[in-house]
C-alpha cells in the first residue's frame, strides 16, 4: 500500500535527520492506519509507543495518542475504566495545550476533533448512544472539510443504528452519501455499508429502504 510505504520512508528520514518528534508523529499516523485496517492490537501498541518513546512531543500529539490508546483498549474489549482514564488524559492534555503549546506539529488537533474521536471510542466500547449524543452536540458542517464531515456523518449513522434508532440512522446515512461520492471517500462508503448491515432488522422501514436504494444507485 502506497501510504504505508511513505510512512515507513518518513520514519527513516526522521531518524536520519535526528527529528525525534517527527518519528513519534509518524507512529501516530501508523496507529491511525491500523484502526482503518481494524487491527486493534497494532493500534494499541503503536499508540503506546508514541507516548513512551525517547522524544519530546507537543502536547497535542500526546493528547491524540492517549485518545488512540483508549480506542485500542475499547476495540479489544478491555475495561471501560481503562478506556475512560485514557480519554480523560487526552482531554486534560488538550486543555493544557490550548494554553501552553505553540508548536506547529499537531496544531490541527482541537477539542472538536477530539470529541469526534471520543464518540468513535464510545461506539467501540459498546456505548453507541453516548457516541450519538456527542455527534448530535458537536458535529456541524462548518467545523470540518466536506470529506471529513461526510465521514463523521456516516459514523453518527452507525452509532444511531447500533443504538436502535433506524430512521435517524438512515437519515444521517442519506446526508453522508452525497458527500462521500463528491469527495470519493472510500472509508465513508465502507462505513455506510456497515450501517446498512446493522440496519438489516429494519430493512422494511421506508427510511432504511431509501438509504439502501440510494447507495445502490
Amino acid at each position: 500500500m502506497q501510504a504505508t510505504y511513505w510512512r515507513d520512508r518518513a520514519i527513516e528520514w526522521a531518524q536520519e535527520t535526528g527529528d525525534t518528534a517527527m518519528q513519534g508523529y509518524v507512529l501516530l499516523k501508523k496507529a491511525q492506519a491500523a484502526y482503518d485496517e481494524r487491527d486493534a492490537l497494532r493500534m494499541l501498541t503503536l499508540s503506546q509507543a508514541v507516548q513512551t518513546g525517547p522524544w519530546q512531543l507537543p502536547i497535542r500529539i500526546r493528547a491524540e495518542a492517549a485518545q488512540q490508546e483508549a480506542r485500542g483498549h475499547a476495540m479489544l474489549g478491555e475495561s471501560n475504566v481503562m478506556v475512560e482514564r485514557k480519554l480523560d488524559q487526552a482531554h486534560q492534555l488538550l486543555g493544557d495545550a490550548e494554553e501552553a503549546d505553540g508548536q506547529a506539529l499537531g496544531a490541527h488537533y482541537n477539542s472538536t476533533l477530539l470529541t469526534m474521536q471520543t464518540a468513535i471510542c464510545h461506539t467501540e466500547a459498546g456505548q453507541p448512544r453516548r457516541a450519538a449524543e456527542l455527534y448530535q452536540q458537536w458535529l456541524s458542517a462548518n467545523r470540518f472539510s466536506p470529506r471529513d464531515y461526510g465521514y463523521f456523518l456516516s459514523l453518527m449513522a452507525s452509532s444511531l443504528a447500533l443504538a436502535g434508532e433506524p430512521d435517524e440512522a438512515a437519515r444521517m446515512g442519506l446526508a453522508s452519501l452525497p458527500l462521500a461520492r463528491e469527495t470519493n471517500s472510500g472509508r465513508t462508503m465502507q462505513e455506510l455499508a456497515k450501517v446498512l448491515t446493522t440496519l438489516t432488522p429494519w430493512k422494511t422501514r421506508a427510511a432504511v429502504r431509501e438509504l439502501q436504494e440510494a447507495t445502490s444507485a
